[in-house]
Parts: C-alpha cells; sequence; structure tokens
C-alpha cells in the first residue's frame, strides 16, 4: 500500500500519550517506533500502530511476552518526514535499550530505520509498506509484514487466468509511485507465464484528471482485453473508472487494495463488479470479524480498520518469533522471525521461511456488489509463483 488515502476519523494522539513518555522497567520487552502521527502517512501509519497498542494491552494483561516480559511501546512521530524520522530513530536508538523496531511505510524512513537498527541486530517492521525492494535495502532485520506489491500482482493474475480465465489483458501504470507503477507489470509476468497475454499497456501522471488517451488506445484494440489492470490512487481512481465506462470500455477491472470506502461507493453503477484485493476482509475468517468489531468499540474509526489488523498482526508475528526464540534477546528474535511457518493470524495464516523478508499468505479477492465489498474467495501462492522484485 502506498499514498491511498483511508478515512482518519477518530484518530487520537491523546490515547497514546503516555505511551511516549513513561519509561521503560529493566524487565519490559521494549518496542522502540518511528511513524507518522501527523502528515499525509498518518491515514496509514497511525491505524497501524492502533492494531500494536490493542495487542499490547491484550497481551500485557497475560504478563505480556513469554507470560512474564510486559510489552513497553516507546513512540516518536515522524511527521511523514525522512529527515525527522531518522533523527528520531537515532534518539531512540541512543536513548533506550529496545528488543525490536517498528518504522513508517514511506520508503526512506523505512530504509534508513533499517540500516540504523541493522547495528543493533535488531528486528524492525515497516507498518503497511508493500515495495518488496525494501528489505533488501533496509539490512539484515527488515521484513515486511505488509503483502507485497509482487504479491498482489501475481495473485491478480492467478485469479484472472483461473478464475476468470482471462486470456488477454491491459494494464495501465504511473511512475508516480513504485505500487502504481510496478505491480501492474508483477501481473504482467506472472499472467503471462500461466498463458495469458497482455495486448497493450498504456501510463498516465498522478493527478492528471484526464484519461481520454488511455480510454482511446484500449478502443483501438481489435478486440477489447478481458481484464484491465491499473491502481490509481483516490484522488485519480473515480475520474479513471468514470471515463474509462463512459468511453464503452467492459472490460472485467481488476483495481487497488480497498475500493469499498465511502468515496468509491458513492460511484454506484459505474464500480459494480470491480474487483480489489485486501488482506483484511471481516468475511473471510471469524478472527477477522471480531477484530474489526473490537477495533471499532476500542477506537471508533471502523474505517481504517485495514492497517489496524495489519498492526495486530504484526504483533501476533513478532509474539511466535519470541517464542521461537525462547528469549528476548534481539538477534534471536531477528532471526526466528525469518523462520516463522504457518503463524495464524487475523490476516491469515503467515510464513516468512522459504519465502525471503515478505510474507507469503492468503490474499483475499473482493467484488463490489450494490456498493459493498463482497468476499469472493483467497489466494495463497506457491512462493515460486511471487514474481521477481523490480528495483
Amino acid at each position: 500500500m502506498s499514498l491511498r488515502k483511508l478515512l482518519t476519523a477518530g484518530l487520537s494522539l491523546a490515547s497514546f500519550a503516555a505511551l511516549w513518555t513513561a519509561p521503560a522497567l529493566a524487565e519490559d520487552f521494549v518496542i522502540g517506533a518511528v511513524s507518522a502521527r501527523t502528515g499525509f502517512m498518518a491515514a496509514y501509519d497511525a491505524p497501524f500502530m492502533q492494531g500494536v497498542t490493542m495487542y499490547i494491552a491484550e497481551a500485557n494483561k497475560k504478563g505480556g511476552l513469554l507470560g512474564k516480559y510486559p510489552i513497553k511501546l516507546i513512540e516518536r512521530d515522524d511527521a511523514s518526514d525522512p529527515q525527522k524520522a531518522a533523527i528520531a530513530v537515532a534518539e531512540l536508538l541512543k536513548k533506550e535499550k529496545l528488543n525490536a523496531f517498528v518504522s513508517s511505510a514511506i520508503s526512506p524512513n523505512a530504509i534508513a530505520a533499517g540500516n540504523m537498527v541493522a547495528k543493533k541486530d535488531l528486528l524492525i517492521m515497516h507498518t503497511i509498506a508493500s515495495q518488496p525492494t525494501i528489505p533488501a535495502r533496509a539490512g539484515a532485520g527488515s521484513y515486511l509484514v505488509m503483502m507485497s506489491d509482487a504479491h498482489m500482482g501475481g495473485v491478480y493474475a492467478k485469479f484472472a487466468r483461473d478464475d476468470l480465465k482471462a486470456k488477454t489483458a491491459y494494464i495501465v501504470t504511473s511512475d508516480f509511485d513504485p505500487y502504481t507503477e510496478f505491480l501492474p507489470l508483477y501481473f504482467k509476468d506472472l499472467f503471462e507465464k500461466l498463458g495469458g497475454k497482455v495486448i497493450g499497456q498504456s501510463s498516465f501522471a498522478y493527478d492528471q484528471q484526464e484519461f481520454s488517451k488511455v480510454v482511446a488506445d484500449i478502443k483501438k484494440l481489435p478486440q477489447e482485453p478481458d481484464v484491465i489492470v491499473a491502481m490509481p490512487f483516490d484522488n485519480d481512481f473515480p475520474i479513471f473508472i468514470n471515463q474509462l465506462r463512459a468511453g464503452g470500455v467492459k472490460s472485467t477491472y481488476l483495481g487497488p487494495d480497498v475500493l469499498d470506502q465511502p468515496s468509491v461507493k458513492g460511484l454506484g453503477k459505474m464500480v459494480e463488479g470491480l474487483y480489489y484485493v485486501t488482506m483484511a476482509a471481516p468475511s473471510a475468517s471469524a478472527a477477522a470479524g471480531n477484530f474489526v468489531k473490537a477495533y471499532e468499540a476500542e477506537f471508533g474509526n471502523a474505517d481504517a480498520y485495514y492497517p489496524a489488523m495489519v498492526g495486530y498482526s504484526a504483533m501476533r508475528l513478532l509474539a511466535a518469533a519470541v517464542d521461537a526464540a525462547g528469549s528476548t534477546e534481539p538477534k534471536a528474535i531477528r532471526d526466528a522471525f525469518g523462520q516463522l511457518v504457518n503463524v495464524e493470524t487475523e490476516i491469515g495464516t503467515v510464513t516468512f521461511k522459504g519465502v525471503g523478508k515478505a510474507p507469503n499468505l492468503p490474499v483475499h479477492i473482493m467484488r463490489i456488489e450494490g456498493g459493498e465489498g463482497k468476499y469472493v474467495k483467497s489466494i495463497k501462492l506457491d512462493p515460486a509463483e511471487i514474481p521477481t522484485a523490480k528495483k
């Protein structure tokens, strides 16, 4: 996930104030976190950290990790700014004895933080970062806990070929962001390996407001593609889909994750039948559904449950690594995290061993019907099916 906006009503800094300032005790398991409480990335980082705090509160009622190490979260706001993030990370590493770390999803922030904490042999998770090249650039302890762009593209390809029986596709990219640029290309990689054919490609600029050239290029094709794959952000999506449908293009559309937002529902018939992918589908499992209810009761901003569920599940993964290590020693936890297999979480069963630095987990296919996102199925790729990360 990149710069896609979530509704942020109900996010409160006050609920975290005590966590930012209270000193850690010697027996605490201390997590340092530098993420966005303000600025554009707060829409994603803040709900993620709310999920983290939910897990911490529940775990500490049972004694903490391994039943005896209370979890202490020490946070700093990076204001969605790479320079402020680097300063805050350096400060935490200097002042606190940490067991694990969380950074923002913004690529420069994540990479800089990863390289700094690597010197301390710490595990670092990057909120909802999905760019698969981040861990290789961010040091030995860097792991994504969000499905990667490569994973999403691969799932779409498998779904298009196996379930939609699509033979042809048209992709639309934008070099504004790695998500908008590379996800359609990841789709192309696996779609063509599975026997499909991408019959056309065009590009757009961020906030360009006009997609007539893209529509015209599609209309020039001898035959409409079976599917169209494009990941415009929230500001571009309504214009894109309106002009696409108004131009008479009826191809099945595979779009950006989490399209079941109020701004999209208001588009009515224009978005009927569109598909999107998500890790956080309340209807996919009882655990996911129960989390959403608990999150809404705790924070009141149900529309932000997606990153919150990822944050909560990330803590489950961290706890599983501590259990596997049998220790709170940072390097042991870091190494155990990469060996996790079939860990049950609210976002599904997660594996890292044999996969790399991004999780392999079920990705949920959703379809907009009657203005609501309806669960279709879950797809978990074989590691060999996940497209290779692009720089």
